[in-house]
Formats: C-alpha cells, structure tokens, sequence
C-alpha cells in the first residue's frame, strides 16, 4: 500500500508540476508472436486497412509501424499520437467506422467477401497484444534535424525506465544529456521523452532514431566529448534511475502521410 500511495503521489507531483507544458498523447500497440513468415503478410493487410481507415474525420495526427529488430518482447509497435485523450477514445471507433463503410461500399460481392476474410485474418494478430498511453510534453517530446526524412526504414532505439523520484527531472535530464546534443551534432535525426499515463508501461520512456543501424553504430562507438552540463544530466539522470530498464531498437516500417492520406511503407519506391 505504501508503494502504491507513493507511486500516485509522485504521478500526480510530475503532471502537476508540467501543467504549463502543452501535453499530447500517445496510444501503444504491441503486436506479439507474430512469426518470420507471417512478417510480411501482417504489413500487407496493415498497410491495405490503415489506408481503408484514414479520412479526415480520424483524430489521429500521426500514425507509424515499427518492427522489432533487437532485444525481449513484440514483433511489431504501433505509435497513434493525439492532440487529447477524448480524441484517443474517439478515433478508434472511427477507424472501425471508416473500414466497414468502405467495406460495405464494395459492389463487387467477390471482393467484398475477401476484404471481409482478410480483415478477419488481420483483426486476429492483434490476439493477445498488450497496450499503454503515454504522455508526451512539447518541450521534450520531439526534437528532430532540420528538413529530416522519415520516408527511410530508419531505426528507433527505445529506453524504459522507473524513477525513484521525479518523471519530469529524470526526462529532462536525458533529454539535455543525450538526445539534444545528438540531435544537434546531427548524429540522430530525432528523439524524445514520453510518460506513463495509462495502461501497463514503464514511468519513463526514451528514444532516438538514426538514418541506418550503421549510423546507430557509429553514434555509441565514438561519442563525442561532453560539455560539463551534458555531464551533469547523465549524473542526474542515472541517480533517478530505478530498479532494472529495457533497451530495444526497431526499424521503421511505414507511416501515415498525412497529406496524401494513405499508409506510406518506408523507402522511395515502396
């Protein structure tokens, strides 16, 4: 009990000390068992149904597949983002909406019954997935490199981590320590920090994403030398650190082009 008080005491202490940062949400997806040879079938009918889903009154303002490539756990990570959690509640049955009209708009009977069997098959993957919202803060949320292309399997590498303190400090401190500087010196093309906020999940999240698994390479390899700030936000940030943490990388699949309104797979001629 002690635990659980002190854990919603430090929840509330980090969302009431950042009610001045604009705040958005993401909504989690982790698609599990997926086997090598059903790799490719999955990405085929979500790319076939996210495109049957998008319209303009979805809520979501950014929807991206990642597979994953190293470390315990999923196959594929699914990333919807929103400006609120009441468009979180409502985009889901909105999607479902969209796919059953267009469904239901199909003359021809064969087609129809196909789309019906493949959106049966495709509903079946999410079987035992696993979900979270996270909160995500406009200072921290979301750095990238000027003019930066997301239209390349690049690779995202995630960080989960408990605090035994604060979720804002512990962020921020990762943040200045090692996705700003990164960022900057143009050695990743993006990153940011999320929270826990609903769901299973970890109190705080981190990540950054490279052009290529050689450019991830590169970036551990040869750190470059560190400012006397920089050094005192990792300091920070490990001494906030609590109990074990998860690493995985993930490579970028697809995502949805908001302008062209359709499911974009990674790379020019996809």
């Amino acid at each position: 009990m002690k635990k659980l008080i002190l854990t919603l005491t430090l929840c509330l202490s980090y969302f009431i000390s950042n009610a001045q940062n604009e705040m958005s949400y993401e909504a989690v997806t982790y698609i599990n068992n997926v086997s090598s040879e059903e790799v490719p079938r999955f990405i085929e009918l979500h790319k076939k149904f996210t495109d049957m889903g998008v319209g303009k009154n979805r809520k979501a303002t950014g929807e991206w597949l990642f597979r994953h490539w190293y470390g315990s756990g999923h196959t594929f990570v699914m990333y919807d983002q929103y400006n609120s959690m009441e468009d979180y509640h409502s985009d889901s049955e909105i999607f479902l909406q969209n796919v059953k009209n267009k469904i239901e708009a199909t003359k021809d009977k064969i087609e129809k019954e196909a789309l019906k069997k493949d959106w049966i098959e495709y509903r079946a993957f999410s079987n035992g997935h696993t979900d979270e919202v996270r909160g995500v803060y406009a200072k921290t949320g979301f750095l990238t490199v000027n003019n930066v292309n997301f239209d390349v399997p690049f690779v995202m590498v995630v960080g989960s981590y408990n605090s035994s303190g604060s979720w804002a400090k512990m962020g921020n401190a990762f943040f200045d320590w090692r996705i700003k500087p990164a960022v900057d010196a143009g050695n990743s093309i993006a990153g940011g920090v999320s929270y826990h906020f609903m769901g299973s999940g970890s109190e705080v999240e981190v990540w950054q994403c490279y052009n290529s698994l050689i450019d991830f390479a590169t970036s551990v390899t040869s750190l470059s030398p560190q400012g006397d700030a920089a050094k005192e936000s990792r300091k920070t940030f490990w001494s906030l650190a609590s109990g074990s943490h998860e690493d995985q990388i993930y490579l970028h699949i697809g995502h949805v082009d908001l302008e062209k309104g359709v499911f974009d797979l990674a790379g020019e001629s996809k």
